[in-house]
């Protein structure tokens, strides 16, 4: 059921309800309750992706109960991550309060208006759409490549994101295009890094030493335009504010789009990534099992 709720536009809203009503402390009461019933079912999809992305992210390490509860802990941060959203969502003092702004930020905002543009992509650790919102505040402008054809729940979270003044564009052949062509006259896209596609590319990078279905289309887009593509996510900190990480502009090499240049391109996209989910892994906050390859041990 909650999951349920969690693709419609009124459970966004009933979500949204009740974080802005429920208190700090109650929320940190009431959040292990939450991720206990998401975790109930083990066949569920966020069960199964927490346990198998907990397991491949720690090596193989994690087994039995120790695994059982690294799983709970990633779901468990999941729906702090929502609350904080949710709890300040359409307060500016609120939100950016929530959202460290130190020379990192500030250097990131200036090389997007001085050194752009660029292909953005976005990894699922922390509160990305938290620091998105801070960074629209800020004066980002940019067309986000969404999931396509987005459910309810989908679509009032691009609804969230398009407040701040960004092009928000489900992936289809026109928001490609559309975006081929903003890079074209100077303008940036970003979209996501590490959510696993429903229908993979035949070319599969190595993330975390495996092959996994993720996505190529910023790959694909930079190089035919020329850019670099600039990974970034933001990890909440112990004071529970969140902070951004960010990698330097990373060139793609150009030529034919070979699985060859593909896979070496995707593959240095996705190496910052690994370091930061290596360093937050329970924070990781994707809900997808992103090798569907890997038989996980009960």
């Amino acid at each position: 059921m909650l999951d349920s709720l969690s693709r419609t536009r009124t459970g966004m809203r009933m979500a949204l309800g009740v974080a802005r009503a429920l208190p700090r402390r109650a929320a940190e009461a009431a959040v292990p309750f939450v991720a206990r019933r998401m975790m109930a079912d083990p066949a569920s999809e966020i069960s199964r992706g927490a346990r198998s992305n907990q397991y491949v992210v720690s090596g193989g390490t994690l087994t039995g109960p120790a695994l059982d509860e690294a799983a709970r802990e990633n779901v468990r941060n999941m729906g702090r991550f929502l609350y904080d959203l949710y709890h300040v969502l359409g307060n500016d003092a609120r939100e950016e309060a929530i959202v460290v702004h130190d020379e990192a930020f500030a250097a990131f905002v200036e090389r997007e208006r001085t050194s752009g543009p660029f292909v953005y992509v976005g990894v699922h650790l922390g509160n990305f759409d938290l620091l998105g919102r801070a960074l629209g505040r800020a004066g980002w402008r940019m067309q986000v490549l969404s999931v396509p054809d987005p459910n309810g729940g989908y679509q009032w979270q691009n609804d969230v994101r398009a407040e701040m003044g960004f092009e928000v564009t489900p992936v289809s052949l026109e928001s490609l295009r559309s975006a081929a062509r903003r890079l074209e006259t100077g303008g940036s896209v970003l979209t996501g890094l590490d959510r696993p596609m429903d229908e993979p590319d035949k070319v599969q990078p190595r993330f975390f030493g495996h092959p996994s279905p993720l996505p190529l289309l910023h790959v694909r887009l930079a190089m035919r335009a020329g850019v670099s593509v600039i990974p970034f996510t933001a990890p909440r900190m112990p004071d529970g504010r969140y902070r951004l990480l960010t990698s330097d502009p990373i060139p793609m090499e150009r030529g034919h789009a070979t699985p060859e240049l593909l896979l070496a391109n995707a593959e240095r996209c996705l190496e910052p990534a690994e370091r930061w989910i290596a360093e937050y892994p329970r924070q990781w906050a994707m809900p997808h099992v992103v090798w569907p390859d890997i038989d996980v041990p009960d």
